[in-house]
C-alpha cells in the first residue's frame, strides 16, 4: 500500500474523533489564516484539505449568498462529515464539500478567487503537485493563506521540533519538514507575508498570483 492510500484510509478512521484534536477544531490561528485572505463578498473559495469543514463556517461569514466555498478532501469520510457540518450550520446555500484529489483538481484555471489551507501540505502525499494545482486554479490577483506546521527558526527549539517531527510522521504521515514557501515559489506564486507564532510551530504563508 501506498503513502496515498495509508493517509486515506487513516484519516477515514479519524473522521469521526478529528476534531478532538487541537488541529481538528477552530483556533485564533486559523481564523487569522482566512482574516490575512480579506476575501470579496462575492468571492469563490476553496478550502483544499478541509477535513471535517471546521474552518468552512467561519469562512462563510466572510462572504455573502453570491459567494461559494468549497472544501476538498481526499477523504470520503472527511466529506461526508464537513457535508454534515454544513448542513447543521445552515449554510449549503453558499458552502459544499467534496471528494477530489490535490493534484488532480476538478476545476478550470483560474476558476477561485481565494484558497485556504489549514495544516494540509504537510500531509499530502505529493505536495508539490498539489501546489502546483492550487496556482493553477487561482485566479490573476487571487490570495492564498497557508497555515501549516514547519520547522522553527530559533536554535533552542530544535530538541523539540525533531521529537514532534517523529511523532507527526508516525501519527499521520506528516512531514513537518515541509518547506512551504518553497512549494509556494516553485508553484510561480508570490510570497506576500509570513505570520509566525510565538511558541508555536506553526505558520502562515500568505501568497498571491500574479
Amino acid at each position: 500500500m501506498g503513502r496515498s492510500e495509508k493517509i486515506k484510509k487513516r484519516y477515514d478512521r479519524w473522521s469521526r474523533y478529528y476534531d478532538a484534536f487541537d488541529l481538528g477544531g477552530v483556533n485564533d490561528q486559523k481564523m487569522l489564516a482566512v482574516d490575512l485572505l480579506k476575501p470579496e463578498k462575492n468571492a469563490i473559495i476553496m478550502d483544499i484539505g478541509t477535513g471535517t469543514g471546521a474552518i468552512i463556517p467561519y469562512l462563510a461569514k466572510q462572504i455573502s449568498n453570491e459567494g461559494q466555498i468549497i472544501g476538498i478532501d481526499f477523504s470520503k469520510k472527511m466529506v461526508q462529515t464537513a457535508n454534515e457540518r454544513i448542513i447543521k450550520q445552515k449554510i449549503t446555500s453558499k458552502a459544499k464539500a467534496m471528494v477530489a484529489d490535490g493534484t488532480k483538481l476538478p476545476f478550470p484555471d483560474g476558476h477561485f478567487d481565494a484558497i485556504i489551507a489549514t495544516f494540509a501540505f504537510t500531509s499530502f502525499p505529493e505536495p508539490e503537485k498539489a501546489m502546483k494545482e492550487c496556482a493553477r486554479v487561482l485566479r490573476p490577483g487571487g490570495r492564498f493563506s497557508i497555515l501549516d506546521t514547519g520547522k522553527p527558526t530559533r536554535k533552542k527549539h530544535q530538541l523539540k521540533y525533531r521529537y514532534l517531527k517523529f511523532v507527526m510522521w508516525k501519527a499521520g504521515y506528516t512531514d513537518i519538514s515541509l518547506d512551504i514557501p518553497g512549494l509556494v515559489r516553485k508553484a510561480g506564486l508570490k510570497v506576500s507575508k509570513i505570520e509566525r507564532f510565538s511558541g508555536s510551530f506553526a505558520y502562515i504563508t500568505l501568497a498571491y498570483k500574479i
